[in-house]
């Protein structure tokens, strides 16, 4: 991939992040005053207030995937292959 290709990915990404946060922000109160602290106010505190649940977001995912390793082979494959597919959607 050249760099002017991956510059205008670099862009893109970025401008449709600007545009589903600016969105979300426009509906929810509390996303907008993180999005206003974040931007105004103290960053470090705000990011790391915004990202503390995803340590308990990590826990239940991995909670529920213990959970299913018992199950039918079939379902963690479409599983497995649904996570793979999403993530090659994104990173495409």
């Amino acid at each position: 991939m050249t760099r002017t290709s991956r510059s205008i990915e670099i862009f893109l990404h970025a401008g449709v992040l600007t545009i589903l946060v600016a969105g979300i922000a426009a509906f929810n109160d509390d996303v907008r005053r993180h999005v206003v602290n974040v931007v105004a106010g103290d960053r470090t505190s705000e990011l790391s207030l915004v990202a503390g649940p995803a340590d308990r977001v990590m826990h239940t995912i991995y909670a529920t995937a213990h959970s299913y390793a018992g199950s039918d082979g079939t379902l963690l494959a479409f599983g497995l292959g649904a996570v793979v597919l999403f993530t090659l959607m994104i990173r495409s």
